[in-house]
């Protein structure tokens, strides 16, 4: 229940003559009220006007499994004239205070009206709602938040997702120690494919890249597309010689793997560099770079390490 909420409510109850809405706030005081209450409530105190139940015993209730009221039933109240009458009400907590229903009833034990029920079972319904809603936009938020990260044509982690577990990588090793290599592929001929073939044959290279390394990798490494042709690989806990052995075999299994008729225009270029230590992700990253530069100066489809 919110505040909007709370105070539909107590204009629905303005002009009644038998039925009553309070507002109170967490620390007793009334915060606003129509029909009845509004003459027998005190402004700053409500506590004094609570005879049985007590506020104290109110409001120190637990709300049950569910969004209705912290109790229903009798509630036997003073005036402002320390006349005692017993009404019917219904009592709600909310995040500023309660919200109390209240209907004059001549016998004690008088169930509420069909009218009040109606309320409360529309305010239970409206407030099933809005938790509905405001899960359903915090599972909306999680989504936008988790593909911001992801590149849309392979499924891998982009840029912003590289960036972020680099600096944790590399924070990990500095912390624990073990060797991490960085590895900068480039699809050699990919610029030819989406020239003359289109777009749309380029994207199908790079998801066939994208599935090469996958399934060469281990759930510990990592994983990203960082520009048109070019992705960087995270490999945790690997020496230099295991990187460029992995890289090997990513190169040959694409060029395996690469689709039919763009097979004899693309390859796989790769270069290596091991994290040292003292080394943040730029001075790594400009190394892997430089290797990639020197596979590609040797006339690519090859790797180099730095």
């Amino acid at each position: 229940m919110d505040e909007q909420t709370v105070r539909a409510v107590l204009e629905a109850f303005a002009g009644m003559g038998s039925a009553s809405a309070a507002s109170i706030s967490a620390e007793g005081r009334l915060a606003g009220a129509e029909g009845f209450l509004a003459d027998w409530l005190p402004r700053e105190d409500v506590s004094s006007a609570f005879r049985e139940p007590s506020w104290t015993r109110l409001r120190g209730v637990q709300p049950r499994a569910g969004e209705g009221p912290v109790y229903r039933g009798p509630v036997t109240l003073a005036d402002r004239r320390e006349v005692a009458q017993t009404v019917t009400g219904a009592l709600w907590r909310w995040e500023r205070g309660f919200l109390l229903v209240a209907e004059r009833a001549p016998d004690d034990l008088e169930p509420m009206s069909k009218a009040t029920v109606r309320l409360s079972n529309e305010l239970a319904a409206a407030q099933r709602e809005l938790a509905d809603a405001r899960r359903a936009l915090t599972q909306r938020d999680e989504q936008v938040r988790v593909m911001s990260f992801v590149d849309g044509v392979t499924g891998l982690g982009n840029q912003e997702a590289f960036t972020r577990t680099l600096d944790a990588e590399i924070h990990r090793a500095g912390r624990y120690g073990g060797p991490l290599c960085l590895v900068l592929a480039a699809i050699d001929g990919l610029d030819g494919v989406a020239l003359h073939l289109g777009g749309g044959e380029a994207e199908v290279v790079l998801r066939c890249f994208a599935r090469v390394v996958g399934g060469a990798l281990r759930k510990s490494d990592h994983v990203c597309r960082v520009g048109d042709d070019r992705f960087m690989l995270m490999l945790t806990h690997t020496p230099l010689a295991r990187a460029a052995a992995i890289t090997d075999r990513i190169r040959t299994a694409f060029a395996a793997a690469a689709p039919g008729m763009v097979a004899a225009s693309v390859a796989a270029s790769f270069g290596n560099a091991a994290w040292r230590e003292g080394d943040d992700a730029a001075a790594l990253v400009a190394r892997v770079e430089m290797a990639l530069e020197a596979a590609r100066a040797a006339g690519g489809g090859r790797a180099e390490s730095a």
